[in-house]
This record gives C-alpha cells, structure tokens and sequence, in this order.
C-alpha cells in the first residue's frame, strides 16, 4: 500500500465522520425525518459533496425525487433559491404529496470538466439507493428533477442509466443510477443549436463563445469541439429505453429557448418515448412572468402516475 493511500485512510479516520449526518436525522415538526448535509462521495482534494433529504411521515418505502439546482453548472446551491421558486414551494409541495426529496450538490464547471457533473449526480442516486432501507425509501421508484443546468443534468441521468461509460468512478460505484422518471425544467438540450436560436430572440449571451457557461462546461468553444459539444448534450443519448419524461419550457426564456426542449421532445418522441412537452406561456426563465402554481400541479401528477407503485 502507498503512503499516500496510508495517509488518506488514516486522515479520514481521524478527523472526519462522514457517516454521521446519515444515522442522525432531525424529526420534522410536521413528522417525517430531514437528514442534513450528508456526504455521499469525498473525492479526494475536492470539497465533500452533500445532500440533504426529507422523508415524509408514513411507513413508506416512499417515491424519491432526486433535486439538481441550477446555475450554468457554475454557481447555485441545494437550498439556496430564487423568489419565484420561494413562491412556488415545489420541494415542500413535493414532500406534503408523499415524496421523499434530495436535494444534491455537485462540482461546477471551474472545478471539474463533464462528464464530472453527471458522475456526481449518479454517485448521489447509487447512495441513496444503497441506503434505501435505512432512509425509509423505495430504491426502486427514483425520479430525477432539475432546473436549466440542472435541467440537463437530470435527463442526462435519464437518458444514460445503462451506459456504463458515463457512470464514472465516484463514491459509492456499485448498483444502478437509473431512474423511473424525469421532470426537465427548461434544461439545455442540444449545445450546438443554442447560439442560432438566442440570436433569433435576441438574447445577448453567445453559447458559442468560449466564455460561455455551455463552452466552459466542455473546456473550450463549443464550435471548435463539436465532439464533446454533442456528448454533453442530452439529444445525443435519446433511445426508446427512456424512462417517462415531463419537459416543461417557458416560450419567452431568454436563456435557454424553447427550441431547445423542441429539440429533445422530437428527438424521444422519434425513439418511440413517453415524453410531454409543455409550453409555458409568457414565462422567462425560471418561469418568471406567470403562476407557477399549476406548473408544480402538473409535475406532481406525472410523478404519481409514473413512480406509483406497483400493484
């Protein structure tokens, strides 16, 4: 054994208890349990990357919803939101609907290159699926869940729970990543084409460009690197083994248009797919501009149908 390998396991022992928060959750006043900054991997000279999590009351095993903030995989936290978010209540919406719900983290873009965002993302689901039991939920009824940066996160996890290439060497490595259902929110689809169409709606962001959160997420300028451009975006892996998706996109969004959920919707409608695509009218994004109440509406009902539970 290498020192250094001596030394990594000697300094985990000694100075951190990563396994605590996991066996040490706080009861919620409405009952049900939230389980607070659990590490679930520690790469090595990278920052614990954490979850939190909320089980509803009830025996269970419960439906889990797997929650990736958004931020051009560049900022953005868990818990950390926006005020239409704060006035839509999503996550505890989903949690008073008998939904666990898990909020992750994962490395940004100035951190680490994709595909190390989507190997995060998995890593986080294999955990909690490995930790099933404990936690009181089903590890069979996962559904991921995200917004604009995370929007594309969690179709990719959709998209590619069988493709062994992209699961990465991340926290806990065995089991499945796979999940049974997928709500994109305006999540970007197809890199290569989102330059074109901003210019139509004329947005001043240039996704082409090398500073661009799209190219910065690749390592360089999507055009001059149209091989990894293609494999971070979510239209590349649209097969007819997708699970059930929700894609909702607001008409008037500045960031990521609404062609881009057109794209993805054409592309799994064309595998054969059971994929919705909602317009929202007059929302920007972050669906600002409209009610975001029947939104939410609509995600709880395509969640109850696909992660209901076998008879």
């Amino acid at each position: 054994m290498s020192v250094a390998t001596d030394f990594k396991k000697l300094f985990t022992a000694i100075g951190q208890d990563y396994d605590w928060p996991l066996h040490n959750p706080e009861n919620l006043s409405g009952g049900g349990r939230f389980y607070r900054d659990v590490p679930y991997a520690t790469p090595w000279g990278f920052r614990p990357l954490l979850l939190n999590l909320s089980v509803p009351k009830g025996k269970g095993p419960h439906p889990t919803i797997v929650f990736i903030h958004g931020g051009a995989w560049a900022t953005g936290h868990p818990t950390i939101t926006n005020h239409v978010y704060r006035q839509m209540d999503f996550l505890n919406r989903f949690h008073q609907a008998g939904f666990a719900v898990a909020r992750i983290s994962y490395r940004f873009s100035h951190e680490a290159k994709f595909p190390t965002q989507l190997h995060d993302c998995k890593a986080a689901i294999r955990f909690l699926r490995k930790h099933a039991a404990l936690l009181g939920i089903d590890p069979k009824r996962f559904a991921s869940f995200g917004d604009s940066a995370g929007g594309h996160l969690a179709t990719l996890i959709g998209l590619t729970g069988n493709t062994k290439r992209l699961e990465g060497k991340v926290g806990v490595t065995e089991g499945s990543s796979a999940v049974q259902s997928v709500v994109n929110w305006f999540g970007p689809a197809e890199f290569l084409t989102m330059a074109k169409q901003k210019r139509k709606l004329h947005d001043k962001g240039d996704s082409d460009a090398a500073d661009s959160p799209e190219s910065i997420l690749i390592g360089g300028p999507l055009q001059k690197n149209k091989a990894k451009a293609r494999a971070a975006s979510p239209v590349t892996y649209a097969s007819r083994s997708a699970p059930p998706m929700l894609l909702q996109y607001g008409d008037k969004d500045r960031l990521v248009p609404y062609e881009q959920g057109e794209a993805l919707y054409l592309a799994l409608k064309a595998k054969g797919c059971n994929v919705t695509l909602q317009r929202v009218a007059g929302a920007d994004h972050c669906f600002w501009g409209v009610d975001g109440s029947p939104i939410v509406d609509d995600v709880i009902r395509f969640l109850k149908k696909t992660l209901a539970k076998p008879a």
